[in-house]
């Protein structure tokens, strides 16, 4: 499913991804049935008095109706691939969580997404979506489907985030939860990254019982997909990735993934849609059989 969600109410691009991407070959590639795009259009790029957030109430009726979608799908019995744009998409996808209970969230990123409404230096809902499924943040999201958190800050774990050279004001890291894990995209380059991925989905196996997996484009480094929304050094490259993913994709236990913040206008030749396809759909290949 589509979730065309552009947090800034600017039309800066994130908006054009899922229909980018069906034109590189995901439906096809993937074999997924495609149940089209969720209305989420946030046109309102003023930051909301009371929260901070810009086109707050826009974004709360946009995270509903992701989760109506995705609650569809589950009850239906399939896996949802939620295809956004920005990481805002999590929060409805993750509300989803009234059809099991408790679901953990491997979350990996290249920011932490742990601003607040006073925190954030641009306002965007982006910056905040991590805060939002942990219970950090205003009262129509937080609570979106239910007494908050979405998430146990304990049944988080945050993969791939690298401090931003721009980033002014409070240092991010400083606001997030104790309780959350986090592994820095260095670390992870100098580890073993499917070993770190095997460790976290079945942590978050025997913990939550299933998870959810987010899944921010910019996780990469800016050299080899330039196409997102806040580029950041230092990030990881296309094996690190794969290794990463690999065994959180194959869990049983998964519940869904979202894909977020690929911005096709920073892709004029296509070249970072087909490799990104690729990817996912390798992810989602079924396994040869052993011997």
């Amino acid at each position: 499913m589509g979730a065309p969600l552009d947090c800034s109410g600017t039309n800066r691009g994130e908006a054009r991804a899922p229909g980018a991407l069906r034109d590189a070959g995901l439906v096809r590639r993937t074999g997924a049935r495609d149940a089209g795009d969720v209305d989420t259009t946030v046109d309102n790029p003023d930051r909301d008095a009371r929260t901070g957030v810009i086109g707050f109430e826009q974004i709360r009726r946009a995270s509903l109706e992701i989760d109506s979608t995705v609650v569809a799908i589950l009850d239906e019995g399939g896996k949802p691939l939620v295809v956004g744009g920005d990481c805002t998409v999590l929060v409805g996808a993750l509300a989803a969580k009234e059809r099991f209970g408790r679901v953990g969230l491997a979350f990996v990123d290249g920011h932490l997404d742990f601003f607040s409404g006073e925190t954030s230096p641009s306002g965007e809902a982006a910056d905040m979506d991590l805060a939002f499924v942990t219970g950090h943040g205003p009262a129509g999201l937080v609570d979106l489907v239910g007494p908050p958190p979405i998430a146990e800050p304990g049944d988080v774990v945050v993969m791939g985030h690298r401090a931003d050279p721009e980033e002014g004001g409070p240092r991010e890291v400083d606001l997030v939860d104790e309780r959350i894990q986090l592994a820095e995209a260095p670390a992870i380059k100098r580890g073993h990254p499917e070993r770190l991925g095997r460790f976290v989905a079945e942590r978050l196996e025997a913990q939550a019982g299933r998870f959810w997996l987010h899944f921010d484009v910019d996780v990469f480094d800016q050299e080899e997909i330039p196409a997102v929304t806040y580029p950041v050094p230092d990030g990881l490259g296309w094996e690190h990735v794969e290794a990463l993913l690999r065994p959180l994709v194959r869990s049983r236990r998964l519940v869904g993934l979202s894909v977020a913040d690929f911005v096709p206008d920073k892709d004029p030749d296509g070249r970072c849609a087909r490799r990104l396809v690729e990817l996912i759909a390798g992810l989602f290949a079924p396994q040869p059989a052993k011997t």
